[in-house]
């Protein structure tokens, strides 16, 4: 089930790739992601940080200059081909990109300062054991900020949307996952709020951070 999920996934981000930031308000969500990490967490011009489900950067961009070096990662080619394109025109310098599914293959050797990723979770099947994942991918004293859907009522996406594991996340729970995989000094704020037409009536979806350290 995972594997088939993972694979309705890429499929369908590889076909929205090429139009994935014309969305204004998919620009939004990520700029007050991005802003609201960089507020939770000392970002260090030396760290090695990984964004897990990249997408074409909109948020990894925006922190790529606060740190030494960003592995970008997602399972979708077609998004990081977008966002490969985009560092180029940009002269981004300290940014790679990888195709990369840590709920089918292992996870780099290299040990991270930072792992963050923005709406990625609600995509994985297994979330407490991607965060044990996390957890050893981690050097000592690493930070992880994680921002995803406040748990709802399904309507975020509309029913033709594949690939959906979760309708968001309880915060509590999610600590508890947290804290079972090994990560101390765990916080939860509102990174942004998304605001989406159904049924004629506007509906407001929370969008949560939350940030622990190794």
């Amino acid at each position: 089930m995972s594997s088939l999920l993972q694979d309705s996934n890429r499929q369908r981000f590889d076909r929205i790739a090429a139009d994935w930031d014309d969305s204004p308000r998919r620009r939004a969500m990520a700029g007050d992601v991005a802003r609201t990490i960089a507020d939770a967490v000392p970002l260090q011009s030396d760290w090695q940080a990984l964004e897990y489900g990249c997408g074409t950067g909109l948020v990894g961009a925006q922190l790529a200059p606060r740190l030494g070096h960003l592995l970008a990662c997602d399972l979708s080619p077609g998004m990081l081909s977008v966002l490969d394109e985009k560092a180029r025109a940009a002269g981004v310098g300290n940014l790679d990109t990888r195709v990369l599914d840590l709920t089918r293959e292992a996870p780099p050797a290299q040990r991270f300062d930072l792992i963050f990723s923005s709406m990625t979770m609600h995509h994985i099947p297994d979330v407490p054991a991607l965060l044990r994942v996390f957890h050893g991918m981690l050097a000592a004293d690493g930070w992880v900020a994680l921002a995803d859907l406040d748990a709802e009522d399904g309507s975020f996406h509309t029913p033709d949307v594949p690939g959906v594991a979760h309708h968001g996340f309880a915060r509590d729970e999610f600590t508890r996952w947290l804290a079972a995989a090994g990560f101390r000094d765990i916080s939860a704020r509102t990174a942004h709020t998304a605001e989406k037409t159904r049924d004629g009536k506007t509906v407001r979806y929370p969008i949560f951070l939350i940030t622990a350290r190794r």
